[in-house]
């Protein structure tokens, strides 16, 4: 059995009927023992954009989005276990790239979600 954790970004691809037809493709081909999740910073992060959005199309597909979430994938919770790999994926990405401080900020959900799946033993 492999496990999955999609990212906001596949979500947000999924949502698109335009770009969702590679990635529909590939979870169709996983096999039926296999699990697919998402981060409950995905949940956040849609949350925001509903929040956050002027516009209301841009609203109405992160609603869409948060609701697809919720009826067909398990949410992964934050977990202490996460607390250390996100410590040291962050530090190995700033001495790895040199990023400054404020802009290493910018990926701290990106890291998040990828301590998880780690943490998960799980595909990103």
């Amino acid at each position: 059995m492999a496990k999955y954790i999609l990212d906001t970004n596949m979500i947000s691809v999924l949502g698109s009927e335009v770009e969702a037809g590679t990635i529909t493709n590939r979870l169709y081909a996983l096999s039926d023992i296999d699990s697919i999740s998402v981060s409950i910073l995905t949940i956040y992060e849609e949350t925001y954009g509903i929040n956050n959005s002027n516009d209301e199309a841009r609203k109405l597909r992160f609603k869409k989005n948060l609701e697809f979430i919720k009826k067909y994938f398990q949410i992964i919770p934050l977990d202490l276990k996460e607390a250390e790999i996100y410590a040291e994926l962050k530090v190995a990405y700033k001495k790895h790239t040199g990023i400054t401080k404020k802009d290493a900020k910018k990926n701290d959900i990106d890291l998040l979600i990828a301590s998880s799946a780690i943490a998960e033993n799980a595909i990103l």
